[in-house]
Parts: C-alpha cells; structure tokens; sequence
C-alpha cells in the first residue's frame, strides 16, 4: 500500500467521523470551487473529498512526530511547539490553492498576447477562427496552460460541438477576465469576419500587450523583493565572519 492510498484511508475515516462534508459544507464548497479553477471539470467533489482527507491525515501525520519528538527529546516546549504548528497544515495547503490558481492565471495572461497575435495574422490572411485555432496548436510550448485548454476546444469542435458552446467552456474553464473578453470579442465578430473583424483583434491584442508588459514589470518587482531578505542575511553572515576574527584578537590584547 502506497503512503498516498494509506493518508486517503487515514483521512477518509477522519472526515466521516466528523462528518465533515454536513457540517463544513459551504467550506467544502468552497474548496471544490478553487479545485475546479485549478482543473476545470476533472475536479469532482471526489477530488475535494480526497484533498480534505489528505489535509486531515498529514495532520495526523505532522502530530504524530511532534509527539515523537517531543517525547524522545523529552522537551515540553517542543511538544508543545510541534502540536501547535500542526493546526497550520490546513491554512498553508489551503493558502497553497490561491498560489496556484495566481501562478496558473498569471501563465495564460502571459501566453494570450502571443497566441492572439498569431490568431490576428491568420485570420488577416484569410484563415477562419476554427482553422486558425488549429494551425496555433500544431507549434505551442509543452506544458502552457492556455494551449492545453485551447487544445480541448479543437477537440470539442472535432466532437460536433458548436463553436460559440466551446469557446464559452473555454472562457469559464481559464477563469481569467482577460480570456473573457477574448471570447466574448471572437463571438460577437467572427460571422461577420472582414475588417472589423480584425480590427477589432488588433485592439484586443494592443490592450493585452500592454497588460503582459504590467505584468512582467509586477513580476519583477516582486522577484526583487523576495531577493532581499536573503541578501540581509548573506549580508549578516558575511559580518559575522569578517568581523569575529577581529572581535577575538581584541580580547587577547
């Protein structure tokens, strides 16, 4: 039995106990919602079911070696510490939901200026949507969030569905304003198509070029940031190091 199959086991039992799903369930909504932005229709309240009883089994797990260590070293304090830092397994793997669904959002913000600028050129030199859509995929990054949702929108197009029904699927599954309105400005102007139908891409692609590019300088601001700190303490070690040896002859003179 694998240690996953045994913390669903674990877990499962402790959520039936308590009978989690009645008594938190707008929690447990709430849940499945941010799973569904992450994965879109794969994420079943099954999938909720199974990330709850993983949160209470590392739970279990994370107070079962503070009470090991605890008593191996025979130190309350640390007991104690050990016992109190397990209460923050639920809020750190919730907190981990939101940074994912961030990160995931900020990748297709990132890879929609790109794919629209593509789909502007095709469709000017005469290509339908459909087509264009499909010549996008055939050279796209491995792993891009947006060209894999892109990628089953061709995939329900060659199942017989209508092309306004995918392409609203699509906006709902991204769950990004900015895919919304790239949808919403391909549905209200592609049967006419001609001019304005690319002029109208142009603009989009225009506004979303300028976001791309507030959002890279956001980015880096933020990658500066999180530089700090361990630079401060670099900085300190560095201190410490240079300035012992000095401290240490002063004490011998």
């Amino acid at each position: 039995m694998t240690l996953y199959r045994l913390m669903d086991r674990i877990g499962d039992g402790l959520l039936r106990l308590i009978q989690f799903e009645k008594r938190f369930s707008k929690l447990f909504l709430l849940i499945h919602l941010k799973l569904i932005a992450l994965d879109g229709s794969k994420a079943t309240p099954e999938t909720a079911r199974r990330y709850c009883s993983r949160t209470f089994a590392g739970m279990l797990f994370s107070l079962a070696l503070a009470i090991t260590g605890g008593g191996l070293a025979g130190d309350q304090l640390l007991l104690s510490t050990g016992c109190s830092l397990t209460l923050f397994v639920p809020f750190i793997r919730y907190r981990n939901l939101d940074i994912r669904i961030r990160k995931r959002r900020m990748r297709i913000l990132l890879d929609l200026p790109e794919l629209l600028s593509k789909l502007t050129l095709m469709v000017s030199a005469g290509e339908t949507v459909q087509r264009a859509l499909k010549r996008c995929l055939e050279r796209h990054e491995t792993g891009s969030v947006l060209y894999n949702e892109l990628d089953q929108v061709v995939r329900d197009l060659d199942h017989n569905q209508s092309f306004q029904a995918s392409m609203e699927s699509f906006s709902r599954r991204c769950g990004v304003q900015e895919i919304s309105l790239f949808t919403n400005t391909i549905l209200l102007n592609y049967n006419r198509g001609g001019d304005d139908f690319v002029t109208s891409l142009r603009e989009l692609n225009r506004q979303l070029w300028q976001k791309r590019k507030s959002l890279a300088k956001t980015m880096g601001e933020e990658a500066s940031s999180k530089m700090a700190f361990p630079m401060i303490v670099i900085f300190l070690v560095v201190t410490v190091v240079v300035a012992a040896p000095a401290v240490f002859m002063m004490d011998q003179i």
